[in-house]
């Protein structure tokens, strides 16, 4: 279902139609953070009925069916995820050199009067 509206949506803008508003409703497996406790305001059953739909586990049962995925491709993808991951960590624990004109520079053409006084 993603894929046929994701696909219409594209091919509209592609047709130059614009852009478009896609909403996915999901369900959300694990907790907020690891300091949330949802048992708080749902049921582990809730949880239990909500896994045995999960698309992530459904795709993979059907490709290692399939024998489109066995354990060797599935340990390469977690690596590599696992590496794409440990460098966007180590990315944002970065502190940036922020350049405090930006707050100005990127807010219109020309500093309008007022822009000019606050700065």
């Amino acid at each position: 279902a993603v894929l046929a509206v994701l696909t219409e949506a594209v091919d509209r803008a592609r047709a130059g139609g614009g852009p478009s508003l896609v909403e996915a409703h999901t369900y959300r497996m694990q907790a907020h953070t690891n300091a949330d406790d949802d048992t708080r305001y749902r049921e582990r059953e809730e949880v239990q009925a909500w896994l045995a739909r999960d698309p992530l586990l459904r795709l993979r049962a059907h490709l290692t069916a399939t024998g489109a995925l066995d354990a060797a491709a599935e340990e390469r993808f977690a690596s590599g995820a696992e590496e794409i991951a440990a460098a966007m960590r180590a990315a944002l624990n970065t502190d940036a050199d922020l350049d405090p004109e930006d707050l100005f520079r990127f807010v219109t053409a020309t500093r309008s009067p007022q822009l000019g006084e606050q700065w």
